[in-house]
């Protein structure tokens, strides 16, 4: 794995910590990037844990500039 995939998600995972959620790596296969995401609750704002969807397009966007190799996220929950 490469260290920019790691930046990301480490990353990633930082910012859904405080709300209980977890994310992590479960394959790199080719220019496809697979994260395993738990996500966490926030019982002050019910609207404000990431899904899914959203959660791909963002590691897109900053894998870009750390890990250009990696053009495709799945995330898999649950």
């Amino acid at each position: 794995m490469t260290t920019g995939v790691d930046t990301v998600v480490e990353a990633f995972d930082e910012i859904v910590r405080p709300d209980g959620g977890h994310v992590r790596v479960v394959a790199v296969e080719g220019p496809l990037l697979r994260v395993h995401y738990e996500p966490g609750v926030n019982e002050e704002c019910a609207t404000c844990a990431i899904e899914a969807d959203a959660l791909s397009g963002m590691m897109r966007e900053m894998l870009a500039e750390h890990a250009p190799d990696i053009t495709s996220v799945v995330v898999e929950t649950g």
